[in-house]
């Protein structure tokens, strides 16, 4: 096993062409950026239990079709409290129904992992996924558009197509219990762009905007 893999702290699934700064990137094709080529769907992360600080993803998991291996293997690798970050197209958007996308995440997904059906998806892998956070990244001109017809944010996303271009779940692993306690009430945030440095909007009457 390669000395990377031993010391690698910060992993990135599938991270095509690109990574995160800092991350070590594990992609089943080669590119520059593709610290170590694997099948994360099918075969077991190359890393020790409890050894993994933070995993970020971006537009990977919907390509797979067993998800929760995936998962469950996310859980094991990971310490008490790392932090995960993953990005996918929303449901209620064009870009979740490309022809080799396989998985549609909403919120219902996430709750059955999280804590609804955390067992179903995690196995016997203790431990679960504390969700905190939920980003959705507006398309550009909906705040506009919202402020027009006088439109809550939260509305539109829920009950609109194509307000979203994708979404981040902002999760993490706790290890404290063998599965999850209880429902779960994640932080709501709409934001122009990933990152905290971007515009973030607040879920209030569109017409205040």
């Amino acid at each position: 096993m390669s000395q990377s893999i031993l010391t690698a702290t910060r992993i990135e699934l599938g991270c095509g062409a690109a990574k995160q700064p800092g991350f070590f990137g594990i992609d089943k094709k080669a590119s520059p950026a593709v610290d170590l080529v694997l099948d994360f769907e099918t075969n077991p992360l190359p890393f020790a239990d409890n050894s993994i600080d933070a995993v970020f993803s971006a537009h990977s998991l919907e390509h797979l079709r067993r998800v929760s291996k995936a998962l469950r293997e996310v859980v094991r690798v990971c310490r008490h409290d790392a932090s995960v970050e993953i990005w996918t197209p929303y449901l209620k958007s064009d870009e979740a129904f490309l022809q080799d996308h396989n998985i549609y995440f909403n919120e219902r997904m996430w709750q059955n992992i999280c804590f609804a059906s955390d067992r179903a998806v995690l196995g016997n892998t203790p431990g679960y996924f504390l969700w905190e956070e939920t980003r959705y990244h507006l398309k550009p001109g909906v705040p506009s558009m919202l402020k027009e017809f006088n439109l809550p944010i939260g509305f539109a996303v829920n009950h609109m197509f194509n307000i979203c271009i994708e979404w981040g779940v902002f999760l993490r692993v706790k290890k404290d219990e063998p599965r999850a306690p209880g429902p779960q009430a994640p932080k709501v945030t709409y934001c122009l762009g990933r990152r905290d440095n971007l515009i973030a909007i607040p879920d209030r009457i569109a017409g205040q905007l």
